[in-house]
C-alpha cells in the first residue's frame, strides 16, 4: 500500500474527498472577479510553530510536514489555484504569536490558519482569529480549554487534550504498574500548569496525594534544589509535565545525583530526539505518552515516514509532526469542499463538518471543535532510543523501571 510515497498525500486526498460530509460549506465554484476570471488564483494559509528557540526541533519538523502536504497538493493539479503558506515562527512566545496572527488575518488572501505547539501562544492568538472570523486549526497545543463553546466554531483542534494524554499515561503508571508515591514537576507555562492540574486529578481520583510538587520557570537549567526535594521526599516516581528542555535536564541531573531507582514519566512535550542528547544511560527508562499511533504500526504511518525521510529534511520526526501533517490534510479537504473561491466563512463550516481520513484514522470534530479521534501510545527510552513501550523489554519484564 502506497508504495510510491511521493504521491501518498495525493492518493489520500483523492480517496477521501468523495467521503467528505460538509453540510455547511458555502460552495463558490464558478465565482468570478471583476475581470471575469477565477476569483481565487492564490489561496493562503497561515502556519505557526516555534521554529527557533528551545522548542525548535518539534516546531521545525511540524513545519516540514505541513509544507510537504501543501507542496504535494499543489503538485497534484486538483486545486484551481496555488496554495501558499505564510509561515510564522512564534518562538513559543505569546506576544510573537499575537503579532504573527495579526499579520496573517490582515492578508485578504488568507482563508484559514493552523498552529501551535505551545498552549500559551495558541490561547493568545486564538482571540485574534476569533475576532477576525478566520478559522484556526490547532495541530499541537494540548491545554484543555483551547477548544470551548466560546471559541467555537472558529477554533478547532485535531490533537488530543492534556486530559486525554494524561489519562492514557495514568492508566499505565498508576493502574498497571501501580506506582503510588509521586513527586510532580511542572513549569510555569500554561502547558505546564495544565499538566500539573490534570495529573494531580488523576492521582486524586485514585485516592492518592503527591509527596511533593515543584513549579519551575520555563528557562530553568539548575534543578539541584528540585533533585534534593525529590530525593528527600521518598518518591518512587517522578511525573514531569513540561517540555523537552526541562525534562531532559531534570532527568540528567537526577542521574548525576545518583537518583536512579525511580520511575521518570511524563507528557508528550518531552518526547523528542533532543531528549536523547543527555546520553543513553541518563535517558534510560524515561516513559512518555505520545499522541497518535506508532507510525511503524500502520501502512499510512510507514508511508508518511518514508515520504518525510525521502524529502531530505534534516529535522527528525517528532511526537507532533504527524499531527501537523494531519492538520494540512483537514484544511486541504475543506478547500476541496469550498469550490474555486474559498472564503474564511466557507472554511469555518467546511472544517467543523469535515471527515478526514489520514494517518490516525478518521478525524471529525465535536460540538466545541475538539477532535473525536483520540489516540495515544506510550514510548520508553531503551538503549538510547525511543521505542514503543509495548515492544520494549520493560513491557515484557526483561527490564524493570526504578522504584520497584
Amino acid at each position: 500500500m502506497f508504495k510510491n510515497s511521493k504521491w501518498f498525500l495525493v492518493t489520500v486526498v483523492a480517496l477521501i474527498a468523495v467521503a467528505l460530509l460538509f453540510t455547511g460549506c458555502n460552495q463558490q465554484t464558478g465565482e468570478t472577479d471583476e475581470e471575469g476570471g477565477n476569483a481565487a488564483s492564490v489561496v493562503k494559509i497561515g502556519f505557526f510553530a516555534p521554529i527557533t528557540g528551545g522548542d525548535a526541533a518539534e516546531g521545525t519538523a511540524a513545519r516540514n510536514a505541513f509544507q510537504m502536504a501543501i507542496d504535494e497538493a499543489n503538485a497534484s493539479g486538483e486545486y484551481p489555484y496555488t496554495i501558499e503558506l505564510i509561515i510564522i515562527d512564534d518562538q513559543g512566545t505569546d506576544s510573537v504569536a499575537v503579532a504573527g496572527a495579526n499579520q496573517v488575518v490582515a492578508d485578504p488572501d488568507v482563508v484559514a490558519a493552523s498552529g501551535f505547539w505551545n498552549s500559551g501562544p495558541a490561547a493568545a492568538a486564538s482571540a485574534v482569529f476569533k475576532e477576525a472570523e478566520i478559522p484556526l486549526l490547532i495541530w499541537g497545543a494540548i491545554r484543555d480549554d483551547l477548544t470551548n463553546a466560546d471559541n467555537y466554531p472558529y477554533i478547532t483542534r485535531s490533537a488530543p487534550t492534556a486530559s486525554q494524554e494524561n489519562s492514557a499515561s495514568a492508566a499505565v503508571v498508576l493502574d498497571d504498574l501501580g506506582y503510588t508515591d509521586w513527586f510532580i514537576v511542572s513549569d510555569a507555562s500554561d502547558y505546564g500548569q495544565g499538566n500539573l492540574e490534570v495529573f494531580t486529578k488523576e492521582l486524586t481520583d485514585r485516592g492518592l496525594t503527591a509527596l511533593g510538587s515543584e513549579v519551575v520557570q520555563e528557562d530553568a537549567t539548575d534543578f539541584s534544589a528540585v533533585v534534593a526535594k525529590i530525593k528527600n521526599s521518598g518518591a518512587k516516581a517522578v511525573y514531569c509535565g513540561s517540555t523537552v528542555e526541562i525534562a531532559s535536564l531534570l532527568k540528567l541531573q537526577l542521574y548525576e545525583a545518583g537518583v536512579t531507582d525511580i520511575l521518570f514519566a511524563g507528557i508528550s512535550g518531552m518526547k523528542t530526539p533532543d531528549f536523547l542528547k543527555i546520553g543513553a544511560e541518563a535517558a534510560e527508562g524515561a516513559l512518555v505518552v505520545s499522541p497518535g499511533v506508532d507510525l511503524e504500526s500502520t501502512d499510512a504511518g510507514r508511508a508518511f515516514t518514508e515520504a518525510y525521510n525521502n524529502a531530505g529534511y534534516s529535522e527528525p520526526i517528532g511526537a507532533y509532526t504527524p499531527y501537523a501533517y494531519e492538520a494540512a490534510l483537514i484544511l486541504l479537504n475543506a478547500l476541496s469542499a469550498c469550490g474555486d473561491a474559498p472564503t474564511p466563512e466557507a472554511m469555518v463550516d467546511a472544517i467543523i463538518n469535515s471527515e478526514t481520513t489520514g494517518i490516525f484514522g478518521t478525524t471529525t470534530f465535536d460540538e466545541i471543535g475538539q477532535t473525536t479521534n483520540v489516540a495515544t501510545y506510550l514510548n520508553v527510552v531503551q538503549d538510547g532510543q525511543w521505542m514503543n513501550y509495548v515492544n520494549s523489554e520493560y513491557a515484557n519484564g526483561t527490564r524493570s523501571f526504578g522504584g520497584k
